[in-house]
């Protein structure tokens, strides 16, 4: 296997490293899971990747947009890897109306135009690499129901808007597959349908924990969106370890 690089290792990055069967080069913000890494005979940095080189695969998995295009800017002058996957998100889409896939055209909002613009920014470096739109992860003790018992109250929004939900050990496997797959696409759209609406989830959350039933803005105009993983399915994740939303309920 060639060696790995994944640049923000976190939850996400260090589950891919740590199923990685060959040599791994780790790059974090902090030493916090170092430990850890290492404990899995992984090489930890913190900072960026010093070289990168045509025989490598690389994963950008850091949080945020703007993280991800300074990372891809910093890239820009280095030879494009054996293969590079960056994880993107369906911020991508904004308030995505009706059925959604790879093709459907960015959102109008300032989070979904800088979403576009660091996935253009990605293929420009790596013209063959792979684009990963991961919807909301969680598992339990992070995620969403996790940020709701923080908060104690539901964050405003449309009660009908498609609340896009992928597992950690989901996101993790297609991920991984992204990296080793021989031929793939250039964008995946990874989300586990049936997606619940913010109203389906958050009323089931706070009966859960117990709080105040929560309120909502008004409803999006339209059809809400309906997430087609048609090529998730057939290349990188054909059956789901967490099939059901409702896994995201369950509590630490």
């Amino acid at each position: 296997m060639p060696r790995l690089i994944v640049w923000g290792a976190g939850e996400l990055g260090g589950r891919v490293a740590r199923a990685w069967e060959g040599p791994v080069r780790a790059y974090t913000r902090s030493t916090d899971r170092h430990a850890e890494l290492r404990s899995e005979r992984i090489s930890c940095h913190r900072g960026a990747p010093e070289r990168v080189s045509s025989d490598d695969v690389v994963l950008l998995a850091l949080p945020g947009s703007d993280r991800q295009a300074m990372a891809i800017a910093q890239l820009s002058d280095q030879p494009a890897p054996k293969r590079a996957v960056l994880v993107s998100t369906t911020g991508y889409y904004g308030l995505a109306r009706g059925d959604v896939d790879e093709d459907t055209r960015p959102g109008r909002s300032e989070r979904a135009q800088r979403a576009a613009a660091t996935e253009a920014a990605f293929h420009a470096w790596a013209p063959g690499g792979v684009i990963v739109r991961c919807g909301g992860l969680y598992r339990p003790g992070r995620g969403p129901l996790n940020a709701l018992a923080e908060r104690k109250t539901a964050p405003k929004g449309p009660p009908n808007k498609t609340l896009a939900l992928m597992h950690y050990d989901d996101a993790a496997a297609a991920v991984l597959a992204a990296l080793t797959h021989p031929d793939p696409d250039g964008i995946y759209l990874a989300v586990t349908p049936p997606c619940p609406s913010r109203q389906d989830f958050y009323v089931a959350a706070c009966v859960l924990l117990d709080l105040a039933l929560p309120t909502f803005g008004r409803a999006l105009a339209g059809k809400p969106a309906a997430y087609n993983v048609r090529r998730l399915r057939r290349d990188l994740l054909p059956e789901p370890a967490h099939p059901k939303w409702q896994a995201a309920l369950v509590p630490s």
